[in-house]
């Protein structure tokens, strides 16, 4: 069963919401705050540089999504961020306004090609018992790629730390100015896979008619929880690992599962299993220590 045909009202308040979002973001470099503000100022801008763009991107997966306007958001949403991170790579030297508007209004195809893209891999799901199993596979796949010295996420900080960076969500933080005093920066990075499969999800239980409100409810709070611990103590951490089991607590009396889908379910979960166990006893091949200026992470899978 499926949900009815939306409104757009979703998509609308989605854009509206990034684009404020990135006018914000230009104008915050000028901010200031005091020492003793500092924790307070690092977890207001945590809960707005990201939850907005979270629930922006829950309440535009309420509306109807077809291949066609999937593949529309994928296509519009790359074309607006590659040249953005030409331009910020090759044009642009020192910080200032322009270099500023031209992150921010990266940021917003960030989210449009991934918004774009797990919708695209929604509308793929023919049955709503997919999800269990690809929660499952997804978060231990996720947990090996980052808890593992041969993970991707690995490879990708320590050998290429810029990549993340130039692809990911920043969340700004505040940072060390003068006089003890702090200006704002941008220290915590998200990456595009987080929100690719977080809207995977969403469509998903949208389009089925789950518990999607409820989720949203659960998921988000969970997510800036999360972001906030990576902040504090700069850690990777896999971030579909907290998206998926959220899916499946709130949606696992809806789930009715065979006999079938419960044994291939239990295999793919057994193999995930061992696939974290097995990649967290190994040794890395080439280790090189990360800079110290490498920003904080949570990453789903690896930026692409």
């Amino acid at each position: 069963m499926q949900a009815s045909q939306g409104s757009r009202r979703g998509i609308i308040v989605f854009f509206a919401s990034l684009t404020l979002l990135a006018i914000a973001r230009v104008f915050l470099r000028a901010l200031v705050v005091p020492s003793w503000a500092l924790p307070i100022a690092n977890v207001a801008m945590c809960e707005v540089f990201l939850g907005i763009p979270l629930l922006a991107l829950c309440y535009a997966a309420k509306d109807r999504w077809s291949p066609k306007l999937a593949v529309a958001f994928l296509i519009s949403g790359l074309c607006i961020q590659a040249p953005t991170i030409y331009v910020s790579n090759h044009v642009f030297h020192h910080p200032g306004l322009v270099p500023d508007m031209v992150a921010a209004v990266g940021q917003i195809g960030l989210l449009t090609w991934c918004v774009g893209l797990g919708a695209l891999l929604a509308t793929l799901i023919k049955d709503q018992n997919l999800l269990v199993p690809i929660a499952i596979f997804l978060a231990c796949l996720d947990m090996f790629l980052v808890f593992s010295p041969l993970g991707t996420t690995h490879v990708v900080l320590n050998r290429l730390p810029g990549v993340l960076p130039a692809v990911g969500l920043h969340i700004p933080v505040a940072r060390t100015f003068d006089s003890g005093r702090r200006r704002v920066d941008s220290d915590l990075v998200a990456g595009p896979a987080d929100f690719m499969f977080l809207a995977m999800f969403m469509i998903s239980l949208f389009r089925f008619n789950l518990k999607g409100k409820r989720t949203v409810m659960v998921v988000v709070p969970v997510l800036l929880i999360y972001m906030i611990l990576v902040g504090l103590f700069h850690w990777s951490l896999p971030a579909l690992l907290p998206i998926g089991a959220c899916v499946l607590l709130v949606n696992w009396k809806e789930f009715n599962l065979t006999r079938d889908e419960q044994l291939s379910t239990a295999l793919i979960a057994l193999i995930g299993v061992g696939l974290v166990t097995w990649g967290m006893f190994q040794k890395p091949k080439l280790v090189v220590q990360p800079e110290p200026s490498q920003p904080a992470v949570v990453q789903g899978l690896p930026a692409r």
